[in-house]
């Protein structure tokens, strides 16, 4: 995506009074924040992709400015949380994340899924085999209902497993996000991306299902 000078202090402080209900600071924080969407809506990869129009860039923006417009600040006070695990990012880096997502979500409504190679790893399959796993018993934790539970589950496994940035980028994967967003995001070309998923996922997978360390990572 491309990036917008944002004025980072102004915005901010702007989130503290518009998460608490402020009207006022919301308007102003989306009025800043407006060019800046639409900067980066028209230059993500995802959606030049896509063939989009000017009228898809804006109905994107519109729905990130119906989403931190709300009156009880809800958007908003996801960012304090977010900042906290987060040391050393600020709010520009919170919104490309948000803003990549709004992108992603619009593509996949109205564009549909993007096709997937046979050798793309799969993350249905390896939530499957890791719910389904004997280890999880030996560890004494409930099988997983969900799929999101599953994940939460699995990045909780991994965090004493893998590095940082395995961590980082496979997180990132599960989410829904395409290898372009994660080499994007990391600063990397999209095969390293891959690569770096892909052999984190072979790590995790000799750990909780040894017999299918060999087999591929699809």
């Amino acid at each position: 995506m491309t990036d917008v000078a944002l004025d980072v202090e102004l915005c901010e402080k702007l989130v503290v009074r518009a998460a608490s209900g402020d009207a006022a600071a919301s308007r102003a924080l989306v009025e800043h924040l407006w060019p800046s969407w639409v900067g980066m809506v028209r230059g993500s990869r995802s959606l030049g992709e896509r063939s989009c129009t000017e009228d898809d860039i804006h109905d994107i923006v519109a729905k990130l400015v119906e989403k931190f417009s709300r009156a009880d600040g809800r958007a908003l006070k996801l960012f304090a949380p977010w900042s906290a695990r987060n040391p050393g990012k600020t709010f520009a880096d919170w919104m490309r994340i948000v803003t990549k997502n709004a992108v992603r979500d619009f593509v996949r409504a109205k564009l549909g899924p993007r096709p997937q190679s046979p050798n793309e790893p799969s993350r249905k399959r390896l939530l499957n085999e890791f719910a389904s796993s004997p280890l999880l018993e030996e560890l004494g934790v409930r099988p997983p209902l969900t799929a999101a539970q599953t994940a939460r589950e699995l990045l909780e496994f991994a965090s004493a497993r893998l590095s940082t940035p395995e961590l980082r980028m496979l997180a990132a994967w599960l989410e829904g996000s395409s290898f372009d967003e994660i080499a994007e995001s990391e600063g990397l070309s999209s095969d390293e991306a891959r690569k770096v998923v892909r052999a984190a996922i072979a790590t995790l997978r000799r750990h909780f299902a040894p017999g299918a360390a060999t087999e591929s990572t699809k």
